[in-house]
């Protein structure tokens, strides 16, 4: 199972309740999945939520793979040292649609309108389907502009 985590790219938001969040929705997939079974894919940049999701998944024993854009590869934070890559497009965005396609499962942990536009995808790819079980919105507060 793929589970495709998205939220703010930046770190000026409350990691602390961000982590706490991500890691009960992780535990609660893992309650009925081996962490074997499990690939956790997110924006590949070492930051922001993508780096608390790649770290969980670190310490829950999960494979991770990173995807997004080429303009991934000139972010000042880096990479995070992903089992898997996968690039699509020149610019942030680009690759949202086969991001969506990819996935099973999508936690957004706040974040900005790229992926609430990522949600939209998910909503739209899954419409026929009870989301309950499968797509988890999260809201955290934002420092700053």
């Amino acid at each position: 199972m793929k589970i495709g985590v998205v939220g703010f790219s930046r770190n000026q938001f409350d990691q602390k309740a961000a982590r706490a969040k991500l890691k009960m929705h992780l535990e609660t997939i893992l309650s009925t999945h081996l962490a074997s079974e499990l690939e956790l894919v997110s924006g590949y940049t070492n930051m922001g939520v993508p780096r608390i999701a790649y770290q969980l998944a670190d310490e829950l024993g999960m494979a991770t793979t990173g995807f997004s854009a080429k303009q991934a590869l000139r972010v000042r934070a880096g990479l995070y040292p992903v089992d898997k890559k996968i690039i699509i497009g020149e610019r942030f965005g680009d690759e949202s649609e086969a991001f969506v396609a990819y996935i099973d499962v999508l936690i957004r942990i706040g974040g900005g309108p790229q992926s609430r536009h990522e949600v939209s995808l998910f909503r739209q790819r899954y419409a026929d389907q009870n989301l309950d079980d499968i797509l988890m919105e999260e809201e955290v507060d934002l420092y700053g502009k």
